[in-house]
């Protein structure tokens, strides 16, 4: 770090030296060469280039630097006054106006356009800071004239009016023309410097295309035929306006930095040609006043192009930036409306009189119209109901109250149209929407939410319960009539086994009622809420394992199931859905019925078909979809049972991603039950095919009988 810090140190006092030479060098040079610009045998000179060369001098310099640049500039002031003959009066009287008038541009440069100078400065291209320039140099130039003609009176060297308007004009002109040259240059100055390549800046400068170097040359041909012509004669004053026509040209199509050489080159062609007594204004009898409109035409078409310029760029800026916000607003709105397109919910705004401003496609679907029109429909339109069965009226609908002001909350309501046969349960609120504009008309926003599911589950919930009431409520009654039947025959002391055994049994079989519904609720559950462990199962040695279970139970039943049955499956979850299929088929069997159940298989691509037929009673068909609904049961009377086994047998099956039908049996008798589940990893990635598919290949091993 340290060595950076001297690295850095070292470049910064060779900067500043070179800065300090230079522009000591420079304003002796232009305060020379200034000499050469005398009209006639006046020794009136036209141009004062010093001025701008002191003043780009110290305004690029700083606080460390500003010491030794002023005694630099008083010494090279001396000096040129001093070797050109000035008299030693008009000597001090010049060199203290010049260092006041270096000092006030300073100091309002940088207090007007101090980010246009020092460390992290701005590339000049404001039309405002073009003004500011101005007008720090008109500035620093009168006080400069002010001093110079106060301390020229009290040495007793009085000058004319003329020559202090002189004074002011020239230096006002060259202070505004050497600092925006070289802060229009810097950024091809510093180019070069990085590139250390000079021709940078000559290749900035360089046409973009051949229409362009076309229309450069004319420009320049242009200038040249103007300048012959008006500034050859003495009695072109007429005409004279007409050389500003190129300076509107360059300052309309070319760069900044082209603009101001076009200006500086016009303008020197009429100092010179008035300098040597020829054009226009060299027909002013005041050689200080004559001098002074040279001057004036230089400024004229110097700020002429450059307003030109700056007021283009800045209006190009300012299209570019007009057209960036139209795409980011474009894009917003895209994704704005890609974003009310995807919603689930519906989303409608509208104003006052009724007028629909934003709508999305969910709105439209949700409340079961053909489209959203532009205005609001009457609430008869839209088929909605309360809770209570009531139409909505049109005093009571929730975009109307937003409008109103008032917030609504969400709310059910009922739709019921022939676009809806089914019906919809749709939740639906309102509020108003700040105003956004000038026109601060009432607007309100409505969403709309289907909520028929949501409906239907709570409904399903408070059912479940009701049904687990209930089927709870029977066996605990009994169990409380027995228990106070024993607690009487205890009571009384004369409690005998064939009295008390046949209570206790009672009490028995409504206890076993009652953990037969909680272990099914809680079977459900399992099959609901346990996350899947899906591992390979050896589907045929589950099923023998659970047939042995049954086989010496009533009925004798005969179950056979075929071997080379696997899945890829949650093996408990697998095992309680056969479990429940094969209990409900040796228990649905007419009396006196041997039970009998055929389990086989076949694989079909990444799925296993298996198909449970029994020789039951069978199920209705109009039944055969209901019996998957929890606690329905199609067989009332004769046979015990919750109604959740089949609830679960679905559930498991749907959460494995397949499914599970029921069919009758072959010609007629008993019940298939098909279920349909992963064979392997990659069933869970795939779509389930239809049953029946043509793929499938069921299995020909001889089935074993248990």
């Amino acid at each position: 770090m340290a060595q950076n810090a001297l690295t850095g140190s070292a470049s910064d006092v060779r900067r500043s030296l070179t800065r300090f030479v230079l522009g000591a060098v420079l304003f002796t040079v232009f305060g020379f060469l200034s000499q050469a610009t005398a009209i006639a045998d006046d020794r009136v000179s036209a141009v004062w280039a010093g001025a701008g060369v002191a003043a780009l001098w110290l305004a690029s310099g700083s606080r460390q630097t500003w010491p030794a640049d002023a005694a630099a500039l008083v010494a090279a002031t001396v000096a040129v006054n001093v070797i050109v003959g000035t008299p030693a009066a008009s000597t001090t009287a010049f060199t203290v106006a010049n260092l006041v008038q270096v000092t006030v541009y300073v100091v309002l440069s940088r207090r007007w356009t101090g980010h246009l100078w020092g460390p992290g400065r701005e590339q000049l291209g404001r039309l405002s800071d073009l003004g500011r320039l101005a007008a720090v140099s008109v500035s620093a130039s009168f006080v400069g004239a002010a001093t110079a003609a106060v301390g020229l009176t009290a040495l007793a060297d009085p000058s004319p009016a003329g020559a202090v308007l002189l004074w002011w004009g020239r230096n006002g002109v060259t202070m505004l023309v050497f600092p925006v040259l070289a802060l229009l240059a810097l950024p091809g100055l510093s180019a070069a410097k990085r590139e250390r390549d000079p021709g940078t800046i000559l290749r900035a400068l360089r046409p973009s295309s051949g229409g362009r170097l076309l229309e450069t040359c004319l420009l320049v041909g242009t200038s040249i035929g103007l300048y012959g012509v008006l500034f050859g004669h003495r009695d072109a004053q007429p005409l004279s306006f007409l050389v500003l026509a190129t300076s509107v040209w360059a300052g309309l199509r070319f760069p900044p930095l082209a603009v101001m050489a076009h200006g500086m080159a016009a303008g020197a062609t009429g100092l010179v040609f008035t300098i040597h007594g020829a054009g226009p204004f060299a027909g002013i009898e005041s050689v200080f006043y004559r001098a002074l409109v040279a001057q004036l035409f230089v400024a004229t078409c110097v700020l002429t192009g450059l307003a030109l310029a700056f007021s283009r760029l800045e209006r190009d800026d300012a299209t570019d930036r007009l057209a960036e916000a139209r795409r980011e607003a474009d894009e917003r709105a895209r994704l704005l409306g890609a974003v009310l397109e995807s919603m689930n919910e519906g989303l409608v705004v509208v104003e006052e009189g009724g007028r629909v401003l934003v709508s999305n496609a969910a709105s439209k679907e949700l409340l079961g119209l053909d489209a959203v029109r532009d205005r609001l429909r009457p609430a008869g339109e839209y088929s909605l109901f309360h809770e209570d069965g009531t139409a909505l009226s049109d005093d009571e609908l929730p975009q109307l109250l937003a409008l109103h002001g008032e917030e609504v909350s969400p709310r059910d309501f009922h739709l019921r149209s022939a676009s809806v046969p089914e019906g919809r349960v749709l939740q639906i609120s309102a509020r108003p929407v700040p105003s956004v504009g000038p026109d601060d008309r009432p607007r309100g926003m409505v969403n709309i939410r289907d909520v028929t599911f949501e409906r239907q589950h709570r409904d399903g919930l408070a059912s479940f319960a009701g049904v687990v009431a209930h089927d709870l409520f029977n066996p605990l009654t009994l169990v409380s009539g027995w228990a106070e039947a024993l607690e009487q025959e205890l009571e009384a002391g004369s409690l005998q086994p064939a009295v008390g055994l046949p209570m206790v049994g009672r009490l028995r079989e409504a206890t076993n009622r009652m953990r037969e519904i909680i272990g099914d609720l809680l079977d459900y559950t399992i099959a609901r809420d346990q996350s899947l462990r899906p591992v390979s199962v050896d589907l045929t040695a589950e099923l023998r394992a659970l047939a042995l279970l049954r086989i010496d139970g009533p009925g004798n039943p005969l179950i056979t199931v075929v071997p080379g049955l696997h899945l890829w499956a949650d093996a408990g979850l697998v095992r309680q859905l056969f479990d429940n299929l094969l209990g409900n088929a040796v228990k649905y069997v007419a009396p006196g019925t041997r039970p009998r159940v055929d389990i086989s298989g076949r694989r079909d691509g990444a799925w296993l078909e298996v198909s449970v037929t029994d020789n039951g009673i069978g199920i209705p068909e109009e039944e055969r979809e209901r019996v998957f609904e929890t606690f329905h049961r199609a067989h009332d009377h004769g046979y015990e049972g919750t109604g959740l086994g089949l609830a679960i047998c679905r559930r498991i099956a749907d959460r494995h991603g397949g499914s599970i039908a029921v069919e009758s049996g072959p010609n007629g008798l008993g019940t298939t039950f098909v279920v349909r589940l992963p064979a392997d990893a990659g069933g869970y990635a795939r779509e389930p095919g239809p049953f029946g598919s043509v793929s499938g290949q069921r299995s020909h091993e001889p089935a074993a009988a248990l």
